[in-house]
C-alpha cells in the first residue's frame, strides 16, 4: 500500500494509498472510493482546509488514533459533516510516514 496518492492515481488503478488528497475545486459531489473515510485537515484556519481520504486500515495506526483524539478534544464528538482534523497537510504527512515506518519495523 502506498502512503500518499491522488484521486487521479486511484481512478487510474494505481496501488491503494493510505491517504489520498482530494481536489474538490468547489464541487462537493465527488465520490468517496470504497474503503476510505473523508476528512478535512484544518491547520490555523478552521473554516478552510485540505480535503483528504484516509483508508480505513490507517485508522488503527497510533498516529491516526492520536489525531482522532485531538479532533475529539478540539471539535467534540458530534462534528457535523466531514470529520475535521486539527493538523495541516505537511504535519500529517510527516506523522503518517514516520508512524508507519516505526510500526512496520516493530512488527
Amino acid at each position: 500500500m502506498a502512503i500518499w496518492g491522488s484521486m487521479k492515481q486511484q481512478q487510474q488503478g494505481a496501488s491503494r494509498a493510505a491517504v489520498l488528497y482530494v481536489d474538490a475545486s468547489g464541487d462537493d459531489r465527488w465520490k468517496v472510493p470504497k474503503g476510505y473515510v473523508p476528512m478535512v485537515l484544518v491547520g490555523d484556519d478552521e473554516h478552510q482546509g485540505q480535503r483528504i481520504l484516509v483508508h480505513v486500515e490507517m485508522l488503527r495506526e497510533p498516529c491516526m488514533a492520536a489525531l482522532l483524539e485531538m479532533a475529539a478534544e478540539q471539535f467534540g464528538l458530534g462534528q457535523p459533516g466531514v470529520l475535521r482534523i486539527p493538523c495541516d497537510a505537511a504535519l500529517l504527512e510527516h506523522m503518517v510516514t514516520n508512524g508507519l515506518t516505526s510500526t512496520r519495523a516493530a512488527r
